[in-house]
């Protein structure tokens, strides 16, 4: 029996390498034809793939001619191969174009969006003249994870400037501010303790850089005196900036179904939150380390998970001068960034997004790979 399984596993993966080579030959060069469209060319050949989840069809290689999206692993004859990047596909003798990105080898894959973003929400906006340069869904209503931050830090730094507090303020850590705050709310190792001292720069840190729930309490009752208060100051303070359908319900962003914004609030804060310097400097920062405390003998160090600002991620942005994730069962995945070519600035907001398994087997974080689709967006039709 386990002969025959073993024989078997050998014919089908025969059958795939037989394939993928008749396939590649198919295209070769020597094919090669001009098609009705004087831009682009066509190298005919004959096979067959399956569709992704979100197959886009078009009736010439052209995003502007979308048609239809395909049902995810229908079988699709593929005629031609496009050199602007579209497979030219038979359906029932009628010619049609997908792109490169939406055909695969491999079941229950993700195709790469061309006519829309794999997110909930998308936005990109001129920092400047605060026009919208790329809109899906930014009014809807979304968790919005830990973006919630961004918001906090702003109060907390309008504190600072008010002279209510300082940088070097000393603070105790109440059992108030960590209690009942879930284990996975903390992101800084050791978690921060009851009694422990810090000050609000440390602070600040860790629920930037970090993204560690337990600081934004703590800093929530030295500006407000309560958590409740100061959630009370957020939802003013976003009504005063224009935020509309937004409500919060703590400072930290941890999950709440009564806690909710959009993309174009997010923005709104963000715009607003960037015009203050101090801010910048907690917008941007990849790696810190907080000192020991009364309560942990040692240093904490502190690493940012936004592959956006890491230049040895895959995701890695230049252009990007500050951001802020956020990620949660019902919210997905969730960024906010800010991005600065030469004299063109401009805010991005991606809610929503999730890990794909894409077309040639790679997973693929969408809120960082549709984040850099929006910038480019921004800075191409910046002057539009």
């Amino acid at each position: 029996m386990r002969n025959l399984i073993s024989i078997k596993k050998i014919i089908s993966k025969f059958i795939v390498s037989f394939f993928i080579i008749s396939l590649l030959m198919a295209f070769m060069p020597e094919n090669k034809m001009c098609a009705r469209a004087a831009s682009y060319t066509i190298t005919e050949g004959n096979g067959s793939l399956l569709s992704c989840n979100g197959t886009e069809v078009f009736s010439d290689a052209d995003p502007a001619t979308f048609v239809t999206t395909l049902p995810v692993n229908t079988p699709v004859l593929v005629t031609g191969k496009t050199d602007n990047g579209y497979w030219r596909i038979d359906i029932k003798g009628v010619p049609y174009f997908v792109s490169q990105k939406a055909l695969s080898m491999q079941a229950n894959t993700t195709a790469y969006k061309i006519t829309s973003l794999d997110a909930r929400a998308a936005l990109v906006m001129n920092a400047t003249t605060g026009k919208a340069l790329y809109s899906q869904g930014a009014t809807d209503i979304l968790e919005p994870a830990s973006t919630t931050k961004i918001m906090t830090a702003l109060l907390t730094i309008e504190a600072i400037e008010a002279g209510q507090i300082s940088l070097e303020t000393p603070v105790i850590v109440s059992p108030t501010a960590i209690a009942g705050m879930p284990l996975d709310a903390s992101h800084v190792s050791p978690r921060i303790q009851a009694g422990e001292v810090f000050n609000i720069d440390q602070l600040l840190t860790a629920m930037m850089v970090s993204s560690d729930c337990h600081s934004c309490n703590v800093l929530a009752e030295v500006v407000a005196g309560s958590v409740p208060d100061f959630v009370s100051m957020m939802n003013v303070k976003a009504a005063a900036l224009g935020c509309t359908n937004t409500n919060f319900t703590n400072p930290s962003g941890y999950p709440d179904k009564n806690m909710y914004t959009n993309a174009y609030s997010l923005y709104l804060i963000t715009a607003n939150a960037i015009k203050h310097p101090l801010f910048n400097k907690y917008f941007n920062v990849s790696n810190a380390v907080l000192p020991a405390t009364n309560l942990c003998a040692t240093p904490r160090v502190l690493e940012n998970t936004d592959a956006i600002i890491n230049p040895t991620s895959g995701y890695y942005n230049p252009y990007v001068i500050g951001g802020k994730t956020g990620t949660a069962n019902r919210a997905g995945q969730c960024l906010v960034c800010v991005a600065k070519q030469n004299e063109k600035t401009v805010i991005s907001v991606v809610l929503g997004a999730k890990n794909r398994k894409m077309f040639d087997g790679n997973t693929i974080s969408m809120r960082y790979y549709e984040t850099n689709r929006l910038i480019d967006m921004g800075f191409t039709n910046y002057y539009l």
